[in-house]
């Protein structure tokens, strides 16, 4: 009987926004990022059940923030759809700058908005 390949275990909404703030904010600094932990912090549906995962997290910080100031909160939001994304690379030592880079062109493509530009150029990360 052929072996069959351990499926990944799919994360949670609240499991992959979890590990989005720790790369993101290692020290719980920012309130926005904070906020948006604290809003899916119980959701435990798996990140497969939102239709658009991306866009339901970046519009939820975009919400915290409708001034705009904080790219850090996008940030956070696009590595936490990534993450949630890719369950396979979740339980491996996450690179912060390979996940942020990633995470920010798959929500925003190649012209991320100019406060998560202004993030990322601030971590040394560039598109």
């Amino acid at each position: 009987m052929p072996q069959h390949r351990d499926h990944e275990r799919i994360p949670t909404v609240a499991e992959a926004v979890r590990d989005a703030a720790a790369i993101v904010d290692p020290g719980d600094s920012d309130d926005a990022i904070m906020a948006l932990y604290e809003i899916y912090e119980d959701d435990n549906r798996p990140v497969t059940a939102l239709e658009d995962l991306p866009g339901t997290l970046v519009a939820t910080a975009e919400g915290i923030d409708p001034e705009g100031d904080d790219g850090g909160v996008l940030a956070c939001a696009a590595a936490a759809a990534w993450l949630g994304l890719h369950p396979h690379d979740r339980n491996e030592d996450h690179e912060p700058d390979h996940v942020l880079g990633e995470a920010v062109r798959m929500s925003f493509g190649k012209e991320p908005p100019v406060q998560v530009a202004d993030y990322l150029a601030s971590r040394g990360i560039s598109l």
